[in-house]
């Protein structure tokens, strides 16, 4: 049977998957094993309600809104030249074109969604160069009907980062590339791809390696052949494999007005909706291999009851060797589900390693940092330094903020690892998925570096004037008690005026500047404090998040062994007491059932062996 070409992704490449999970689940509720059926009707819930998270970044005003409305074919983000977008706006499917603003109570990502006008709006997510006001939202979503959002896809259009890595808020930017699915990096083709640009690409192919870069207006410039050449150079150079997209929003809103295919085509939307395709099929490739891993779990632990009872009516002389595995199997799953079972200590050890190296690291980067800056402005005059600290201070903290979050993800999967080595079984960690958990959101409250000079020249002036007035009465004082005349104390009064002046002023310079630099490193000091205050909140959320999930995901595995224990005990007592026709007769059915679950499970392993060893996707 081929598959039906003009099935959506999730229709097409999951069949395979949910006829086994409905088959898994209907055996399930077929031995009453609500436990199982619990677990595989989330992951049919997961199938049919998938989400495919994709990042839209940049710096400003390269067209990442007129991307994302030129795709949609809806206006749906603001793309006024003069305005920026200040927070992010989730694009998802809806039924009927709809915004609703998540609160900036606490400058998190939470708070109940409260609906707003589309005349509001764009007044709400964005603001001008001249307008720096706090904006009222801390993200909008935004629900439109279009099919390429059907299937789970999920647009996110995040504000500038202007100067890449220096910019102030980079980090909220790069924490969420940690969780998302694929990332749309938009530049245009006014220039060439910056270092800044290149910084930021290399970044966020580290943090998601799903990406591509999309080079906007090539409407609007007529050399950006050349500037495409120059920036796939540029990535070359880079050692960075990313496919290079040159986009045209105009010829593609003109192309879907008229219907023009090939004008389209060369608008180059095509190729993106393809390339966002693909990740969303491999988002859902992902999905049905956990699917396929807890139908396979769940399917062997149905296959090990019958079995049990399957063995004491064929081989009965060794009823007592089975039941003392069984009893042991059954101690061993109290252990599992106990207070003081061994995978509950080894997640809370590791959890506490794990909360002490991320606060000893986010110390020990952030004093790092205070030194480095204390360096750079050691001897140097801060209100020339600063032009040149204050960029490198935001890209290095952002960079040292991104290497934080990374190393958080990277040893929250260490732990599944460990936790799931306890339990035996490799498929257990095949349903982990710790991305979301352990990354940040693409919202957040971020420090700003604040330095105001509130000394000048003027300033030094007025010393110098006063030291030289200083010399001009002590000469004069020093000439009326002697007797000398104006002729003769006015060249010595000049030159004592002179050098006091210039001394003076010299002395006031050193102490404006010892102000200067002492106020600088005060800035410096309370903005790297304020980031690792910060820092210090997203790395505890963090890691208790991860706690929570795998001590939740971990205690239901124990729990469906312990059911399946306690059941394997119980056939086992039950057959030893029958009689011999109806041991006979149970025989018969009870044969048959075992081959045909065992099919079922031989199915489940197979699928599941392919989409491990293939590209994920079912055949």
């Amino acid at each position: 049977m081929h598959a039906d070409p003009d099935a959506s992704p999730v229709e097409r490449d999951r069949s395979p998957v949910t006829s086994l999970i409905d088959a898994a689940l209907a055996e399930a509720r077929g031995y009453g094993r609500d436990d199982l059926a619990a677990r595989l009707s989330d992951q049919l819930r997961r199938l049919a309600s998938p989400t495919c998270s994709v990042l839209v970044v940049g710096e400003f005003n390269k067209g990442k809104s007129s991307l994302v409305n030129a795709l949609l074919n809806a206006r749906v983000c603001a793309t006024d030249a003069d305005i920026a977008t200040a927070v992010p706006t989730f694009v998802r499917y809806g039924e009927q074109l709809a915004t609703y603003g998540r609160s900036a109570d606490d400058g998190r990502n939470g708070g109940q969604p409260q609906p707003i006008e589309l005349t509001d709006f764009e007044r709400l997510v964005t603001r001008t160069d001249r307008d720096r006001q706090a904006v009222t939202f801390a993200a909008v979503d935004v629900s439109v009907p279009r099919q390429l959002l059907r299937d789970g896809l999920v647009l996110v259009d995040t504000p500038g980062v202007g100067g890449g890595l220096s910019s102030a808020h980079a980090a909220a930017t790069l924490r969420a590339l940690a969780s998302a699915d694929a990332v749309v990096f938009v530049t245009d083709a006014s220039q060439e791809l910056t270092a800044p640009e290149l910084a930021l690409l290399r970044r966020a192919k580290e943090l998601c390696p799903r990406l591509v870069c999309a080079l906007t207006k090539t409407d609007f410039y007529p050399e950006w052949r050349r500037i495409l050449d120059i920036d796939h150079a540029h990535l070359r150079r880079a050692r960075l494999d990313i496919t290079l997209l040159p986009l045209s929003a105009p010829l593609r809103q003109h192309a879907l007005r008229t219907g023009d295919r090939d004008m389209n085509v060369e608008s180059g939307y095509p190729r993106l909706t393809a390339e966002l395709r693909t990740t969303l099929e491999m988002g859902a490739a992902g999905a049905g291999t956990a699917a396929v891993a807890a139908a396979h779990s769940a399917l062997n632990q149905l296959v090990a009851q019958v079995a049990t009872e399957h063995g004491e009516l064929t081989d009965p002389e060794h009823h007592r060797t089975r039941l003392a595995k069984l009893t042991e199997a059954k101690q061993q799953a109290d252990k599992l589900r106990g207070s003081g079972a061994r995978w509950q200590q080894a997640l809370a050890d590791r959890i506490a390693d794990l909360a002490s190296t991320v606060d000893l690291d986010i110390g020990v980067r952030m004093r790092s940092l205070r030194k480095l800056a204390a360096d750079k402005l050691a001897g140097a005059d801060p209100t020339k330094a600063w032009l040149d600290l204050e960029p490198w201070l935001y890209q290095q903290t952002n960079e040292a903020l991104a290497d934080h979050f990374r190393l958080i993800r990277d040893q929250a999967d260490a732990i599944a690892d460990h936790v799931a080595e306890q339990f035996g079984e490799a498929a257990l960690r095949v349903d982990t998925d710790l991305s979301a958990v352990a990354a940040g959101a693409v919202t957040g409250r971020e420090a700003e570096l604040t330095f105001t000079s509130r000394t000048s020249r003027l300033e030094l002036g007025i010393a110098a004037a006063r030291g030289g007035s200083v010399g001009m009465v002590l000469t004069h004082s020093v000439g009326l008690i002697v007797g000398l005349g104006l002729p003769v104390t006015l060249p010595i009064t000049a030159l004592l005026a002179g050098v006091l002046a210039r001394k003076t002023w010299k002395t006031a310079r050193q102490a404006q500047l010892r102000g200067l630099r002492a106020e600088a490193d005060r800035a410096v000091a309370g903005y790297l404090e304020e980031t690792e205050l910060w820092a210090r909140k997203d790395s505890r959320d963090a890691v208790r998040k991860v706690q929570q999930y795998l001590r939740d995901l971990f205690a239901g595995h124990a729990a469906e062994r312990h059911t399946s224990a306690v059941r394997n005990l119980e056939v086992l007592v039950r057959t030893e007491r029958d009689d011999e026709q109806t041991r006979r007769d149970r025989l018969r059915h009870n044969t048959a059932e075992l081959a045909r679950l065992r099919a079922v499970a031989d199915r489940a392993q197979a699928l599941l062996d392919e989409l491990l060893a293939g590209d994920g996707r079912p055949p």
